[in-house]
């Protein structure tokens, strides 16, 4: 008679493989057989589910049979190793990599994780314009500014998220969304105001600022980066933009050593 841990063990195999349970067991045939068929088909399809409610914009592109496929073959090659829902598809922008399928579904897929993920972490305080006023007087090279836990920066190879707004209910115009299989690196940034996700692009020199804020970098460090780059550069107002898009957090004053 297999030990308690070893049937827990071979019954997740079987609900995810379809392979059958030691021999010694009183659940290999007749109703009890039935009823573990049953038990595993509702469990692939909660799994299904799972991944249609976080890539909603992805199984429209595919179709949902296709979908469907790609879904059953994600479960066995990354069984969830959690009761969390949530975290289950962070794979699977690198299961359709590793599958070599067309570059709009990964980029897509990284796109709509990214949007899953912003939904559900948690948000500071908005950062006060009177914070910003309150460093005047403060080195710039003791300042570091630190992003809302609801920003996402990505990168991708074509303009993926016009795609996205499209499907949306006041989405894009078809010869709008034909345009993001295009050839065309995009910065973007994904972000939450009000409760609502927000995507939005960004220039390349902005998506390099915030990249080097996000690492910590100290505001002297960003704001020369930005005028090595363009010397006209308004910093002042790259800063109330970010405010205005709920990108700040807080800030931290640490004397420069």
């Amino acid at each position: 008679m297999p030990r308690l841990h070893e049937l827990q063990r071979a019954f997740a195999t079987a609900m995810i493989k379809g392979t059958s349970l030691p021999i010694g067991t009183s659940m290999q045939a007749g109703p009890s057989s039935r009823s573990l068929a049953l038990y595993r088909r509702l469990i692939r399809n909660n799994y299904v589910q799972a991944l249609t409610i976080t890539y909603p914009m992805l199984r429209r592109v595919m179709g949902g049979r296709y979908f469907t496929v790609f879904a059953r073959g994600y479960l066995k090659r990354y069984p969830s190793t959690s009761g969390d829902l949530f975290v289950y598809g962070r794979h699977f922008p690198l299961f359709l990599l590793q599958l070599e399928s067309p570059r709009l579904f990964i980029e897509l897929a990284r796109l709509e994780w990214a949007c899953h993920e912003v939904s559900q972490a948690a948000e500071t305080p908005p950062f006060a314009p009177g914070q910003l006023a309150g460093l005047t007087s403060v080195d710039p090279a003791d300042v570091t500014v630190h992003l809302q836990p609801t920003v996402r920066l990505l990168r991708f190879s074509s303009p993926v998220h016009r795609m996205w707004q499209g499907l949306q209910p006041d989405g894009l115009t078809s010869t709008e969304i034909g345009q993001s299989s295009a050839e065309e690196e995009t910065h973007i940034l994904v972000t939450r105001v009000d409760g609502k996700i927000r995507v939005a692009e960004l220039a390349a020199l902005d998506y390099r600022l915030l990249t080097a804020m996000a690492d910590g970098r100290q505001v002297d460090k960003v704001e020369r980066m930005a005028l090595e780059t363009d010397p006209q550069f308004d910093f002042t107002r790259f800063m109330v933009s970010l405010m205005e898009m709920n990108v700040l957090a807080r800030v931290s004053v640490e004397p420069h050593r």
